[in-house]
């Protein structure tokens, strides 16, 4: 066992202790808790070979709060895959580090506990793994070259094109050489300033063929490099032009290729861009000022310099700039962003209502407690997980990445095939040069490279606007691969809070009365049945007195005069103490109740039983729909819950499952998936990432139920932030149409490489005279790509 001690921000309130504590006494290894609600000290005492420091910080965060805490950086750049994760696994169990992140760039971010811990500790402990520290990891600035970048590709597309309409004037006119203005020395001049332009292309393609491992760049630059050096050769007569080609054939090609592959980058990029823009744009509207309570006055601050712990006042039609909790006003706040759902929540400071940062309030006033800003906000942990949703690949991904790190060879193989057979034995190492220009340029395997990563990227955002964060790219493909679902019981298939579901009548007593009566005892209790019965008569807008007099019995029920009557609510013992009647048809009701794994109370009126209140958590009212729906699609369904069996069958019974399971631990959650797995079952976990988190954690995917605030549950590959259980069957659709768009991407790049490299090699030139010259083939080749980045970005108005 181990103590720790850290500190928590945004705690103000008891009840804000008592819901922290909920969430981390829900953790397995938790056995000794201590909040303190002046300073939000915590004191953990826990098992560290059941969990991480990190298991107890998300738990935390889980609650809707977060912790002090401090970052630092490391580069791990010169690690492999396996060190990286060596070193990930060693620092993440060290009892002072919260956390360890690495992203697909090779820097590492340690966020540690200071109250544990220094800098200096823990920069000398990842320093001795042989990580390097860095003093801090800035946005880099735009180089001159990026800042021109727009410039720079439409003017060499401007001169490509323009090399290509002189080209093609000299050889209709009857050009050559120095003859008027289309001369070869200005076509020259054209395709250098054009292959300049693009410097950053040729330079990096050249750098990767060095290196032994090609890219799609590799590949324009030999085809332009091959093309201009046959341009000058043929220029200063090292090689003599013959079969309708001439120097300016050769310029034509170079400038072609490099000015229509550099704009159709650009404008790929600007596709991509375009599809991400409205998450960008949301986080952009997070850098400006938010006001904020200091003392009696209100000060302007920039949203980039709030801490945790800080009070933000927002007024209605401003959006909220941090992830918090409302301590003072009232108001509807929209959370469509992360939600899906078009109708506001009402925010509450008497109820600490979590809001999050990005959403907007329509209406009211608030004061919120800042618990998560700058880059622990769920909209910066949105937009990191969108961008990093290739990380993780599906089978499809993988398979496509090796085959274009093949398929690069196999084109340059196939260039070297078409220039030594045009030139030996064709005799035409004019042609040779144009024809192995146009196979390099033709056949870029770039489509097929990014014909799977954009897909899952867009649906990765496309899920985030409908309510769904996926953490992992991989989703897809598994939770289509499914066969068994399992769903947790409370607060996944229930609502999760008690009500009154039923009420049953006895001796002619009349609903109203009964209620009344039974609301005026139980206004004064604090159980949270007796809340449930109140909330009947408060939803259904009906007036009770208070009662003159009141008294709780322990574990039987309530007891009070009412307008002079007395009146009792509680279970059968709380009747037998009053000597109260009780029939045989209020005995058998209570029965009933139980069997359907509800809870009974009785009220007497005047010690005679007036009615059975039936007290249950009620069911979602989408959950038979869905179930019925998941079995259409083939998939055997159960239930795991912690409760009692009768409860547990009642539901099993209501929803025609396949099978259940109750009274289960955590832990034993966690053991049936994986018993289900050595079955041959590929298991879908569906719980509310807190009980549930160990068998989120080994499911084949792990769905967490939960708002908006509970977005960290790390345990999850999806987390359900509008709490649908409609979700699912979406998300099995939603998995179909992203698979779909990735099977057309690939089987387009393929039927585009399978006809047209066969043409650029020439093999119908002998027959039909019909060939493809390289900047044809570029353009063929643009409008390959700009076609399987429509299809992928179509998943956004799906």
């Amino acid at each position: 066992m181990r103590k720790t001690r850290f500190k928590i921000i945004g705690i103000d309130c008891p009840s804000c202790v008592y819901g922290i504590e909920r969430r981390l006494r829900s953790l397995d290894c938790i056995s000794g808790l201590k909040v303190e609600v002046s300073t939000g000290e915590a004191e953990v005492e826990y098992d560290e070979e059941k969990c991480f420091l990190k298991n107890i910080y998300e738990a935390v965060r889980d609650a809707g709060y977060d912790v002090y805490k401090e970052k630092v950086y490391f580069d791990l750049k010169g690690f492999s895959g396996e060190e990286a994760a060596s070193v990930e696994s060693k620092i993440r169990g060290l009892h002072e580090v919260f956390d360890i992140r690495i992203s697909p760039t090779g820097i590492a971010t340690v966020i540690f506990n200071p109250l544990e811990t220094t800098l200096d500790d823990v920069s000398k402990k990842l320093a001795a793994y042989g990580a390097k520290p860095l003093s801090a990891v800035a946005e880099k600035s735009a180089s001159l070259g990026e800042k021109t970048l727009l410039y720079r590709r439409m003017a060499s597309f401007i001169i490509g094109l323009l090399a290509v309409t002189l080209s093609m004037y000299s050889m209709l006119t009857g050009g050559v050489h120095d003859h008027g203005i289309v001369s070869e020395p200005l076509l020259l001049a054209l395709a250098g300033t054009a292959i300049l332009l693009n410097y950053d292309i040729v330079a990096r393609g050249l750098k990767s063929l060095l290196m032994m491992i090609p890219v799609m760049d590799s590949l324009i630059a030999v085809s332009v490099i091959s093309t201009f050096t046959a341009g000058v050769a043929s220029t200063i007569g090292l090689m003599r032009p013959h079969g309708g080609l001439h120097a300016s054939s050769f310029f034509e090609a170079s400038a072609g290729v490099i000015g229509f592959v550099g704009l159709g980058k650009y404008l790929e990029e600007r596709l991509r861009r375009r599809a991400f823009k409205s998450l960008e744009d949301l986080a952009s509207l997070l850098r400006g000022n938010a006001r904020v309570v200091v003392g009696d006055s209100v000060v302007e601050k920039p949203v980039s310099q709030l801490m945790p712990g800080e009070i933000v006042e927002v007024r209605a039609g401003e959006i909220i700039p941090v992830d918090g909790v409302v301590v003072e006003g009232a108001g509807y706040v929209d959370e469509s962003s992360f939600t899906g759902e078009p109708v506001p929540r009402a925010k509450k400071a008497d109820n600490r209502d979590p809001v999050l940062a990005g959403s907007v309030l329509n209406t009211g006033y608030l004061r919120i407690r800042a618990t998560r800003v700058g880059g622990d906000l769920l909209i910066a942990q949105v937009i990191e997980t969108v961008r990093e949703a290739e990380s993780v690949k599906p089978r499809l991904a993988r398979i496509a990445d090796r085959i274009v790190g093949y398929f690069t060879w196999i084109v340059l193989g196939l260039a070297i095939a078409t220039f030594s057979y045009w030139s030996l034995i064709a005799g035409s190492p004019q042609m040779a040069v144009v024809f192995m220009a146009a196979v390099l340029t033709v056949a870029c395997p770039c489509a097929l490279g990014i014909a799977t990563p954009l897909v899952v990227s867009i649906a990765v955002l496309k899920a985030s606007r409908t309510g769904v964060l996926i953490r992992a790219g991989d989703v897809f493909e598994k939770i289509i691969g499914s066969d068994t679902i399992i769903l947790d019981k409370t607060g996944t298939i229930t609502v999760g809070k008690p009500a009154v579901v039923a009420i049953h009548l006895l001796n002619n007593a009349g609903k109203e009365h009964v209620l009344r009566m039974a609301c005026s005892v139980e206004s004064r209790s604090e159980h949270p049945l007796s809340r449930a019965v109140v909330e009947k008569c408060v939803s259904e807008d009906m007036k009770f007195p208070g009662p003159e007099e009141y008294v709780g019995i322990p574990g039987e029920g309530v007891y009070g005069l009412v307008e002079g009557v007395s009146v009792a609510v509680g279970n059968v013992e709380l009747g037998e103490r009053l000597g109260a009647s009780i029939s045989e048809d209020a005995l058998r009701l209570v029965e009933e109740a139980g069997r359907r794994g509800n809870t009974p109370v009785i009220v007497f009126i005047n010690n005679e039983a007036k009615a059975v209140l039936e007290i249950g958590d009620v069911l979602k009212e989408e959950a038979l729909s869905v179930v019925r729906a998941l079995k259409d699609y083939g998939f055997k369904i159960g239930l795991a819950s912690g409760d009692v069996e009768a409860s547990v069958k009642y539901y099993k019974d209501t929803l025609g499952l396949d099978f259940a399971y109750w009274g289960l631990k955590p832990r034993d959650k966690a053991d049936l998936v994986r018993e289900m797995q050595k079955n041959g079952s590929r298991v879908v976990f569906v719980g509310d990432g807190l009980n549930d988190a160990p068998a989120l954690a080994v499911a084949d995917v792990g769905v967490a139920m939960g708002g908006g605030a509970d977005v960290s549950k790390e345990a999850g590959d999806i987390v359900v932030l509008n709490n649908s259980l409609k979700t699912l069957p979406f998300l099995l659709d939603f998995s179909r149409l992203v698979r779909k768009k990735i099977i057309q991407n690939i089987a387009w790049a393929f039927a585009y490489n399978i006809v047209l490299i066969p043409i650029a090699m020439g093999v119908l030139y002998w027959s039909h005279r019909l060939f493809i010259t390289p900047e044809l083939a570029a353009t063929a080749m643009i409008m390959s790509d700009i076609s399987v980045l429509a299809n992928a970005l179509s998943i956004l108005r799906s």
